[in-house]
């Protein structure tokens, strides 16, 4: 009890101040999915991966692993159907210099794309959150860094995250709020189970983490109508199940002082067969991506699904 209380008051408070009801959320839809072997492309093996981001320009999936490297993709689809997923390029992430970017400062973890959709080639940069050094930085496709963004203000110092591994795991853009950024669990001093979504241009939105032990942001994707969808991963040890939740949060149901509540649009959960899914993408239309990490390990993969977000009752 001692510890339902504050969730649930927490919630009652977040419902008071956007209302009861609340905006009907997109119907989701899981269509197809594929497991993508772990290749090696320019002696770099395609394993760990963390982050996604369509390049529709290039016609180009960029991932990332969570040991500091880039990759790129050519995806082939049929209708909603995932037909392959072939890696084309490899490379480390290297500094300004040209340097292989260090253990401890190479942890990527978050993704999104610049100038993607613009009809003009040779133009995207990649826009990685990296989480040992919390910060965001501008690269090129190819994995060299341009040029650092301050993070959120909230952001910035080491020490005010639960934990190194607990800091910055995600990033996307809003054409109204610039870039999007938030810690994989709440930082110290906040509410346990209240996460928040910070933005470079001042704004702060939080709501109730999806009500599993140890739920935590790991991606953030800004979708067509302007709104979030957010994937969390809730993960407490081999005897609990793995849950994954992804939920829709409206800005326009938040109140002034950023208080929202995000609805769970899929719910995946079991001891053993959900897998461990870490970054999330929009492709085109309805449809989007979101991939898994294998941990480099034997006994996990890496599975790329595909899934569908259409207006409710369509």
């Amino acid at each position: 009890m001692k510890k339902l209380l504050p969730r649930f008051g927490a919630a009652l408070i977040g419902m008071l101040c956007v209302g009861v009801a609340l905006a009907v959320p997109p119907d989701l839809t899981i269509h197809s999915s594929l497991t993508i072997s772990p290749a090696e492309v320019n002696g770099i093996k395609l394993t760990e991966l963390s982050a996604l981001a369509w390049d529709a320009d290039e016609q180009v999936l960029y991932a990332l692993s969570d040991k500091g490297r880039v990759f790129h993709l050519r995806l082939q689809l049929s209708g909603n159907t995932l037909e392959s997923a072939e890696p084309v390029f490899a490379a480390q992430l290297l500094d300004s210099k040209g340097v292989p970017l260090k253990r401890g400062r190479a942890d990527a973890e978050g993704l999104t794309v610049l100038n993607a959709n613009n009809r003009k080639r040779g133009d995207s940069v990649l826009v990685v959150a990296l989480e040992g050094e919390p910060r965001l930085v501008r690269f090129t496709p190819q994995g060299q860094a341009i040029s650092n963004i301050d993070p959120p203000e909230p952001l910035r110092t080491r020490a005010r995250f639960q934990h190194g591994n607990d800091a910055l795991e995600s990033v996307t853009f809003h054409p109204r709020y610039g870039f999007l950024s938030a810690p994989e669990q709440p930082l110290k001093g906040e509410p346990p189970d209240l996460h928040s979504v910070y933005s470079t241009r001042g704004q702060k939105w939080s709501f109730m983490a999806y009500p599993a032990e140890n739920s935590g942001i790991s991606a953030l994707e800004v979708l067509p109508d302007g709104n979030l969808l957010v994937l969390e991963r809730a993960w407490s040890g081999f005897l609990n199940p793995l849950v994954i939740s992804l939920r829709y949060l409206d800005f326009g149901q938040c109140s002034r002082d950023g208080a929202c509540t995000a609805q769970d649009l899929q719910v995946l959960s079991s001891r053993l067969v959900v897998d461990n899914f870490e970054g999330l993408t929009h492709i085109q239309g309805n449809q989007y991506l979101m991939v898994s990490d294998d941990g480099d390990s034997d006994w996990l993969r890496t599975n790329l699904t595909l899934f569908t977000l259409d207006p409710a009752g369509n």
